[in-house]
């Protein structure tokens, strides 16, 4: 009997060793490496960020607090952080409403797109770097069907463990898987997580972004394996319309910006159903950006624009206007490539069609390492049934 103990014993050990292998949460499910440029540390002004000592995963957890005070920042992972008048939580006029969607894209994103075209809406997605680099054409065409593109940060951290350093290479590896794709910087950044203390906020406010936070949240990312995964989603979205509290308004917006995830399928399937059940409420959609009066939610960055600023100082206001920002691809992203001059043109070309090539070859090699990835993980699995089919059965057989 002691021994069959032990069989069992062991079994259990390896099947939880397993079990935790194999778990995929939100923000955690991936091993990122960011990229580093120390070029990038110089082009941030740090003289407004205050000296505030980085918070560790977990130290942000408080238990018997009212959330209502200044614990907030001390308790930010219980209570969330102190509101700004700044910080962008819901639309400021009435039954105007903004969808937005985090962590794509995905492969589930162009789907959600289809629906989105379907009903001729637009919305904002909160990208993260790394699956800009995996899904760029996707993202290509969400900015080019009239798409908010917001910034997710790279590999989805929480930001107020990282040093000031780390935050800036987060946010601009991923402006330049943005800009690599679209051409395009974003101005507004959706912490991971919503986590910004007001040194996270200084440093995002100096790197030209606007926090955007959300006052409706179905929490897709808790519910979205569940069987009523459709009436928890739906319910969050009707109980916001029909005036419920969300606990999620501290400025008391009018209207709505809505937070879920293209990440996952059964979130996206809701969509329709919102859309239909608050257009016959009267709500009006429009992305993030448009609901706060802001038409230009991107800028244009070109490399040899700003070099030529550096090179000629006496003709910053011919360069200035070359500099000026863009909304979504409307015309003046059209105008803007018409007027060029050919030979800039053809370099640009001759640019996206390399960038192009490296991205298949990224692909191809994350095809690659995905199949592995799928061998290994059978392998493993395989080993695990054979392994706890023995540990269980022989102790009968002995």
């Amino acid at each position: 009997m002691e021994g069959k103990k032990k069989y069992f014993l062991a079994a259990a050990c390896l099947l939880a060793i397993t079990t935790l292998s194999l778990v995929n949460a939100q923000g955690d499910a991936e091993e990122v490496i960011v990229p580093k440029d120390e070029a990038w540390l110089s082009q941030v002004d740090l003289t407004s960020v205050p000296n505030i000592s980085v918070r560790p995963i977990g130290s942000g957890i408080c238990e018997n607090v009212d959330c209502d005070g200044p614990e907030n920042d001390q308790c930010f992972e219980t209570c969330g952080n102190t509101p700004t008048p700044e910080d962008i939580y819901g639309c400021p006029r009435d039954h105007s409403w903004a969808l937005t969607f985090d962590d794509g894209p995905s492969q589930y994103t162009d789907q959600l797109l289809d629906i989105l075209d379907e009903y001729n809406i637009k919305a904002t997605f909160c990208v993260m770097g790394a699956h800009v680099e995996k899904f760029p054409e996707v993202v290509k065409r969400a900015y080019e069907s009239g798409h908010h593109i917001a910034s997710h940060t790279y590999s989805h951290p929480h930001l107020m463990s990282l040093t000031n350093e780390e935050i800036i290479y987060e946010m601009k590896a991923t402006e330049k898987a943005i800009q690599d794709v679209i051409g395009v910087k974003p101005t507004y950044v959706r912490p991971p997580f919503g986590e910004a203390d007001s040194r996270v906020k200084a440093l995002m406010k100096s790197m030209g972004y606007k926090i955007l936070l959300w006052n409706v949240d179905p929490t897709d990312y808790d519910v979205y394996m569940r069987s009523d995964v459709s009436k928890k989603i739906r319910g969050a979205f009707r109980s916001a319309a029909s005036g419920i509290d969300t606990g999620l308004n501290p400025h008391e917006d009018p209207g709505f910006i809505s937070l879920q995830h293209d990440l996952y399928n059964q979130s996206i399937a809701q969509v329709p159903d919102i859309i239909n059940y608050l257009s016959q409420l009267g709500y009006s959609f429009s992305t993030a950006a448009e609901c706060l009066g802001d038409q230009e939610p991107h800028r244009l960055v070109h490399d040899d624009l700003i070099q030529a600023q550096q090179n000629t100082p006496n003709d910053n206001a011919s360069t200035d206007n070359n500099l000026s920002a863009a909304s979504a691809p409307s015309s003046k992203t059209n105008n803007y490539k018409a007027e060029q001059p050919q030979e800039q043109q053809e370099q640009q070309q001759q640019q996206q069609q390399q960038q192009q090539q490296q991205q298949q070859q990224q692909q191809q090699q994350n095809d690659v390492s995905s199949a592995i990835s799928s061998l290994e993980s059978n392998s493993l699995i395989g080993l695990f049934i054979s392994t706890l089919a023995a540990l269980t059965f022989v102790p009968f057989l002995v």
